[in-house]
């Protein structure tokens, strides 16, 4: 399984989607060769370079039940079929980069899955976690880079 995405050019993020744009435009994604038995998809946007920061990797956006192969532009504010969880700026959506002290990879991790989850929005990052366990088929991860 693989991610593709246009707001991504030389492994560096848009501006657009991050503090100098719009921070709730959120990144398109597609996935692409992914397991025929998929019957979901769950995604979840890290930046680990925060660890030296506050203390623990941010996470800027959580997203599960995603039934089509791809997330449109946008698609955090748009209405959806999917549900957010709840990041770390504390809102159910896309919360966009905002590197506070130098250039920061965003680790983006697609999971294909084997079922819906039992999850509304406003789920935490240990619930997707707990949740998606045991129903797993690929998991891929694409980074980013965003310059502060």
């Amino acid at each position: 399984m693989k991610i593709k995405s246009p707001g991504i050019i030389d492994g560096v993020i848009l501006d657009k989607y991050g503090k100098r744009g719009n921070m709730e435009l959120s990144i398109p994604l597609e996935f692409i060769d992914y397991p025929k038995n998929t019957i979901s998809f769950a995604v979840i946007i890290e930046d680990f370079d925060a660890i030296e920061v506050c203390g623990y990797d941010f996470v800027h956006w959580l997203v599960a039940n995603i039934t089509k192969p791809y997330l449109e532009e946008n698609a955090s504010l748009n209405k959806h079929e999917f549900v957010e969880g709840k990041n770390n700026f504390n809102r159910n959506n896309y919360g966009g980069m905002a590197p506070p002290d130098r250039p920061h990879h965003y680790d983006i991790t697609v999971y294909a899955l084997d079922c819906l989850l039992d999850l509304k929005d406003g789920f935490t990052y240990k619930e997707l976690k707990e949740s998606i366990k045991n129903h797993i088929l690929a998991e891929t991860n694409i980074k980013g880079l965003y310059n502060n």
